[in-house]
């Protein structure tokens, strides 16, 4: 029976992936979806070179195609590792869209990702697996890890390559110019491997072909039908209201009948950055897009989790937490825990509490300041604590008390709020749920030492509050522990 499991579980890998690949390739898939399905393609192809490879593991291990019995005893041992494998992958970004290129510093990270998974795969062979499957297929594994080294390092070559293939790339036709149209444009330019490559723009009075070369743009004079016929452009993004311009109005709708894609830039920025342009919304975007009545069953479940969570990471923490407190004293005089006032959920003021990682006498004149990066205040076990996030291990117990939750906003200082609301449109928004230990601005966007910085980080916030989800939870903590292992975070 076991041998039928793991024979119908390598039939489904592989004809999972040659189906999702036939789809994408004979179907028209919605802008929208298709980096969505380019990731399921990339997670297919390693799942599926990861059996492949294990067979031509077996094959050159006994010298003749493995028989049943010899593919069983190895499948499910192997496949644990490859589930883990598979999350590290995950953790580190190697199933990031824009990350997929043909550069020095992708292939750095696969072989540093592939150095960690063969540490796991050494430490497993020779420790657990003969106490969980009798078996330790040592040599098996090292014959596995040239050959997956080999084969994966071309397989990613192969897929960073036909990702910015030019018929993979849909052109794009901007309507309108402003700050962030501006990003977008040169987001897409940068980094083909979304599936994008600007055509054209309109924009009266714009001349920046030197800004963003091989790029047309015209006025908006322009025959728009005939532009989108000639250079084929299948994706519409609109800065402009339509509706203010009843000429541009009238040729968008008698273009229908080309099958364009229209995006809204609020609409097409968020899907492509994963954030949301908080200059070019309003309050009807609120309105439409953040109905709290949607999120009921999630934040009741969400509620659960953090009080599971917040104990158990609690009593875990009263193993370590005496060692983190010597370290906090020894490294500068002063209390081991630092209270400071943040705001909450509906703008309402806590007491969060955390280790203290400043001198004393951080702020002498009694005025709020920033962080910034290398921060003097910040004492030597500071800034360990600081990139490992240890600091906030006391932050467990804002979460139990539900001042806070695992995954928000970062919760910010009533005197930095005031200022920012002032400054910053629809900032008081983030407010409308509990602020997290860690966020979707914090896996993306790692400093926030100004006010210029505060908008970029609200703008990865209202993208968080719209499409929250266990799932983003999920994703969000995962990337978490990326930084905190990795020693990234400040």
């Amino acid at each position: 029976m076991i041998t039928s499991l793991s024979a119908y579980a390598c039939d489904f890998l592989v004809s999972m992936w040659i189906s999702i690949a036939d789809f994408v390739i004979l179907c028209h898939i919605p802008n929208n979806m298709i980096n969505r399905f380019k990731r399921v393609i990339l997670l297919g192809g390693d799942i599926l070179l990861l059996y492949v490879t294990l067979y031509l593991a077996l094959f050159l291990r006994h010298q003749h195609f493995p028989t049943h019995a010899i593919w069983n005893e190895n499948f499910w041992p192997f496949t644990l590792l490859f589930v883990v494998w598979v999350g590290i992958f995950y953790i580190n970004g190697l199933y990031e869209i824009f990350a997929s290129k043909n550069d020095v510093e992708f292939y750095n990270k696969i072989l540093r990702n592939l150095l960690l998974n063969f540490g796991f795969g050494i430490a497993y062979f020779y420790l657990l697996t003969d106490k969980l499957f009798d078996i330790k297929p040592q040599t098996v594994f090292l014959i596995f890890s040239a050959l997956f080294t080999v084969i994966f390092l071309g397989w990613r070559f192969w897929y960073n390559s036909f990702v910015k293939r030019p018929t993979m790339l849909k052109n794009v036709l901007v309507l309108g110019m402003n700050d962030e149209a501006r990003e977008l444009v040169e987001e897409i330019i940068k980094k083909p491997q979304l599936g994008f490559r600007i055509s054209a723009i309109i924009h009266d009075g714009y001349r920046a072909n030197a800004e963003f070369p091989g790029v047309e743009i015209f006025n908006s004079s322009i025959a728009i039908k005939k532009l989108l016929k000639k250079n084929n452009i299948e994706t519409v993004v609109t800065v402009l209201d339509p509706q203010s311009n009843p000429e541009l109005l009238r040729q968008l709708f008698d273009s229908l009948s080309l099958r364009l894609q229209f995006f809204d830039l609020p609409s097409f920025y968020e899907k492509l950055t994963g954030k949301i342009p908080v200059t070019n919304i309003g309050h009807i975007w609120f309105l439409e897009n953040l109905a709290e009545s949607e999120k009921q069953y999630y934040e009741g479940t969400k509620r659960i989790i953090d009080l599971l969570a917040s104990l158990v990471g609690g009593v875990i923490s009263l193993v370590f937490l005496p060692f983190l407190a010597l370290l906090v004293k020894s490294s500068s005089p002063g209390p081991v825990f630092f209270k400071q006032m943040r705001v909450g959920a509906g703008g309402k003021p806590f007491l969060a509490i955390k280790l203290r990682t400043m001198y004393t006498d951080a702020e002498k004149d009694g005025q709020p300041q920033w962080a910034a990066k290398d921060d003097p205040r910040i004492t030597r076990i500071g800034k360990f604590l600081r990139k490992t996030r240890l600091d906030e291990i006391p932050q467990l117990l804002n979460v139990l008390r539900g001042d806070m939750s695992i995954v928000g906003p970062r919760p910010e200082r009533p005197e930095f709020v005031r200022q920012l609301q002032e400054l910053i449109p629809f900032y008081n928004e983030r407010h409308l749920i509990r602020p997290g230990l860690t966020g979707w601005a914090q896996i993306n966007f790692q400093y926030g030492a100004s006010a210029g910085d505060a908008l970029k980080k609200l703008q990865y916030d209202l993208f968080y509050v719209k499409n929250r989800s266990l799932i983003l939870d999920a994703g969000i903590i995962l990337k978490t522990l990326n930084i905190i292992f990795s020693g990234k975070g400040r």
